[in-house]
């Protein structure tokens, strides 16, 4: 009987899965070389104090770009003004993305590589030259007429300390016409209770202001000063945020808009209520009542007065309609004069 001869093993060839080894380890190096600029990057974006919430959108806002780069195999420092152009056609393809969403998108990345050229990491700048999409002046959609704020301000029942809380959160937030990452850093020390002023330290751009506050909402502040942050804090007597949670520690922004979404609903409001609302309710309730556009530009913290301009818009169309609701010639209530018999 003839033995079945044997078949040797196929021995692995010298440098067969060299190409793919290189090319994952290439890979692994870009991916660390992009990790550690990313890391610089964030370090460029703190130092120059911008605040937690833009530094983390920022880098949010460059993924989609990574992603594209990705797709047609392109390194970071490889990249020209056409190929941002072939970038921001993908977004305008991408149906989901407005207007406002692609320049901002646009912006992170020119903002990444214009911190890269002025350190040396690229010689010339891609997005020199690259245009914004045009984006229509929107008014703001969530403004509260007199009647709704009123209904929201008196929706927190004042009989507990967290109730005393939130009425003080809203009165602020509706007097001052402060940023939600603004109010949630107050401090007990940034506020002025006998003059009436709240200081606002390191807000958007880095810059600090001080804001005055009404009468109701200065007494209310007193009032949830002594009556109920004490309360609140009694386990964290070294905490110094103003806002606390009900564990006594710094209010965080997520929670203050989801109180101001329970007191909206409370209190029968449609509308899609949020902290940026009361910004924009407060800017349009002062230009309506006579407000100074200067004076409305600096409470709110606006760099440019075109900024704040929108808000005469608003009150614009408010003055319009109730013009349309309420005059005789709008409503028919009068008639037209009859003529005289000759």
């Amino acid at each position: 009987m003839q033995e079945s001869q044997e078949i040797p093993a196929k021995q692995p060839q010298p440098f067969e899965n060299a190409g793919k080894h290189h090319a994952h380890a290439r890979e692994e190096t870009g991916n660390e070389a992009r990790e550690k600029l990313l890391t610089d990057f964030r370090e460029y974006l703190v130092a120059l104090k911008r605040a937690r919430s833009t530094v983390t959108a920022t880098l949010h806002s460059l993924t989609p770009f990574f992603a594209f780069l990705d797709g047609r195999n392109l390194d970071l420092r490889a990249v020209a003004l056409r190929d941002m152009e072939a970038y921001k056609r993908e977004l305008q393809k991408a149906k989901r993305y407005t207007a406002h969403t692609r320049n901002t998108y646009l912006r992170a990345v020119r903002r990444f590589y214009t911190w890269q050229e002025r350190t040396g990491k690229v010689l010339v700048d891609p997005t020199d030259g690259l245009h914004l999409s045009e984006v229509k002046d929107s008014l703001p959609k969530s403004v509260l007429t007199l009647c709704e704020i009123r209904k929201l301000l008196d929706a927190p029942d004042t009989s507990t300390p967290c109730g005393i809380r939130d009425k003080t959160l809203l009165e602020v937030f509706y007097s001052t016409g402060i940023r939600l990452a603004e109010l949630c850093a107050l401090t007990v020390y940034n506020v002025d209770v006998p003059g009436g002023y709240v200081r606002v330290n390191n807000g958007k751009g880095a810059k600090d202001r001080v804001v005055p506050m009404g009468r109701k909402a200065t007494q209310y502040v007193r009032e949830y000063l002594r009556q109920a942050r004490g309360i609140i804090t009694r386990n964290r007597r070294d905490e110094r945020a103003l806002f606390v949670g009900r564990r006594g520690k710094r209010i965080q922004p997520g929670i203050v808009q989801w109180l101001i979404r329970c007191y909206a609903r409370k209190a029968g409001i449609r509308k899609h209520v949020t902290p940026h609302a009361l910004r924009h309710t407060c800017a349009t309730h002062l230009l309506q009542g006579g407000a100074d556009i200067t004076h409305v530009q600096r409470l709110l913290g606006h760099v440019n007065l075109t900024t704040t301009q929108i808000y005469t818009r608003v009150a614009a169309v408010e003055v319009k309609a109730t013009h349309a609701r309420t005059h005789p010639r709008e409503t028919g209530s009068q008639s037209a004069p009859k003529e005289k018999p000759a």
